[in-house]
């Protein structure tokens, strides 16, 4: 592995680690990666970064932008002093502070491997801030304009507007998505996936196109979708009904399958909780429905639960549940802000 894509896979790690979402494999391949670096300033950045990171409180933005003046005056000034070293180095020394830069604001102003729970003041899981029209690094929960829910897996893209206007609905997908689409008889609900348009009316179902894949799976789980290559008609689908549409041969293969089987299959990753704390409970939550998550103190936020969810509910109901699990607690909900609090 050459040095930019050992610097671009740490730095990919590193964004799981501070959001939590590292597998104890990936734990293990960051702290090999560090290890490895030759560049040795470059190497000490990234172990403060993954090591000194903790805080118990939530950054305002006027201390989140003091971090990164901070950093980019430090990084000049280094980059000052060693201009004499290779182009190696300074290249290296470049994607370091972009690396900085991206976990900063991908992390938000939530930046912690897990709060220190001391005293007994509120825990903040802050929403991840990230543009629809990029790469997803982890399933996200989304709400388009018109109401229609979406399950975005982790690597996909969805692009649409910021308003539906005309007789139609548009979005493009590249990757994998679970759609429950909000019933418009008058205006059809339409998925672009490279050559492949998915239209409905008000239904839920799968559809996975990835860039570079040979082929298109559409799966319904409620409602009717049709599925067409340009003017051709490849499926009329219903519930538990897929049609498998290979791009380079033009093949269309409709079968029956169990649909919710094949949602849950990646939509319920990171929703089973074994024993574990409402505070990691609501950062996973935070992050995939874009709602900042308050709890009202610390020792509620120990308080270990199991559950498990689909991934496909809304935030409401998961939260509903977990009030009932832990019967002491209430929510509330305020536009993109959720408090769990204590009832007594």
């Amino acid at each position: 592995m050459n040095n930019q894509m050992k610097t671009d896979r740490i730095q990919y790690l590193l964004e799981n680690y501070l959001s939590q979402n590292c597998s104890l494999d990936e734990k293990k391949e960051l702290n090999m990666l560090i290890n490895s670096l030759e560049d040795e300033d470059l190497k000490a950045e990234f172990r403060a970064l993954w090591d000194n990171y903790t805080t118990e409180m939530t950054l305002s933005d006027k201390d989140s932008q003091d971090i990164l003046k901070n950093i980019l005056s430090e990084k000049k000034n280094q980059h000052r002093t060693l201009r004499k070293k290779t182009s190696r180095s300074v290249y290296l020394r470049t994607i370091s502070v972009a690396a900085s830069l991206l976990l900063l604001i991908s992390v938000g102003i939530y930046i912690s491997k897990g709060i220190t729970l001391n005293g007994s003041g509120p825990v903040v899981a802050k929403a991840v801030i990230v543009s629809p029209n990029q790469a997803t690094s982890y399933i996200r929960n989304l709400t388009l304009p018109d109401g229609t829910t979406v399950i975005l897996h982790t690597g996909s893209t969805l692009q649409f507007p910021k308003k539906f206007s005309g007789t139609t609905r548009e979005v493009t997908l590249k990757g994998e998505a679970y759609f429950d689409v909000k019933h418009m008889a008058s205006k059809p609900f339409i998925i672009h996936s490279g050559d492949v348009k998915t239209t409905v009316l008000g239904t839920a179902f799968n559809i996975k196109a990835w860039p570079g894949q040979k082929n298109v799976i559409v799966s319904v789980t409620r409602g009717k979708v049709r599925v067409e290559n340009g003017a051709k008609v490849l499926a009329v689908l219903t519930v538990n009904q897929s049609v498998d549409y290979n791009l380079r041969n033009a093949d269309a293969k409709q079968q029956t399958v169990n649909a919710e089987e094949t949602v849950s299959n990646w939509t319920k990753q990171d929703m089973i909780f074994n024993r574990a704390t409402f505070e990691s409970i609501v950062q996973v939550l935070s992050q995939r429905y874009g709602k900042d998550i308050t709890i009202s103190n610390s020792e509620l936020a120990n308080t270990q639960i199991t559950s498990s969810f689909s991934g496909t509910e809304p935030l409401e109901n998961i939260l509903e549940t977990l009030c009932v699990i832990n019967s002491n607690t209430q929510y509330l909900i305020d536009a993109n802000e959720v408090t769990i609090i204590n009832k007594n």
